[in-house]
């Protein structure tokens, strides 16, 4: 039976590699993206015209979600059962939480987490009719602990953790299974913003004191394969009995709290 994939997120970094491989694997796949121009997607030209007959883009900020959920019923792959959705969409802000407004708090809860939690009802709506399904959402391991300057995308991050254990426990029953993946710092363009130059700062790797951080164990950044390969595997059978679980993928980063 033919599996359709939704990923949001899709035109770069994590999201787009999740695509990538999900393609590979002959996997129908809608990506969802707010970048509207395909041609600046991570997908080379080339690659779109070998997966075309697989593939359809949406362009949609995942907060409207009640347009964005039309878009996917008229997508070509509506006849089709979803067998996975991977939340991938998210944003980054810096700054202390003293300045933050309001406006600033709603974006990021609209993007980290209200989009993707009623982009998921919706699926999880449409997966209890087949008795089957799997949702896989990118978190942080900035939801974890806390962190200095970060608080707004660490706060959303937790909030989106919690609600996807208590959604894996409603949806057990159905045979549907909710777990997480949470990257430490990872090479992707949300990751390049916080750089001065073409480097990671040492204190990345090293660590940082003077910002609670102790750096990385296994002393390298992550790839975005690396976050991608761990959702693959939540994806498979191969994690069959595996619900309600936060994968941390982080070098050690986080110390296995």
């Amino acid at each position: 039976m033919t599996a359709l994939y939704i990923v949001t997120g899709a035109a770069q970094g994590i999201g787009a590699v999740i695509v990538e491989k999900l393609l590979q694997q002959g996997h129908l796949v809608i990506g969802i993206d707010r970048q509207p121009d395909l041609g600046k997607w991570q997908f080379s030209q080339q690659y779109q015209e070998i997966y075309t007959q697989n593939f359809e883009h949406i362009t949609h900020d995942i907060y409207h979600t009640e347009s964005l959920i039309k878009q996917i019923e008229q997508s070509k792959f509506k006849h089709v059962p979803i067998t996975g959705l991977i939340n991938a969409a998210g944003i980054l802000h810096m700054g202390s939480l003293l300045d933050s407004n309001l406006q600033q708090w709603q974006h990021n809860l609209n993007s980290n987490f209200l989009g993707p939690i009623l982009l998921s009802q919706w699926v999880a709506r449409e997966m209890i009719k087949n008795q089957k399904g799997v949702i896989v959402t990118i978190s942080s391991n900035a939801a974890l602990i806390p962190r200095m300057n970060m608080g707004l995308y660490a706060t959303t991050k937790a909030a989106l953790s919690h609600y996807f254990k208590n959604l894996a426990l409603e949806l057990a029953p159905y045979g549907i299974r909710c777990n997480l993946v949470l990257p430490g710092s990872t090479l992707t363009a949300m990751q390049r913003q916080l750089w001065t130059d073409d480097h990671p700062p040492k204190s990345v790797i090293e660590g940082d004191l003077t910002q609670y951080r102790t750096g990385i164990p296994l002393q390298r950044i992550a790839e975005p394969e690396d976050i991608a390969n761990a959702v693959l595997f939540l994806l498979s059978d191969q994690a069959k009995q595996i619900t309600m679980h936060e994968l941390v993928v982080d070098g050690g980063a986080t110390l296995g709290v």
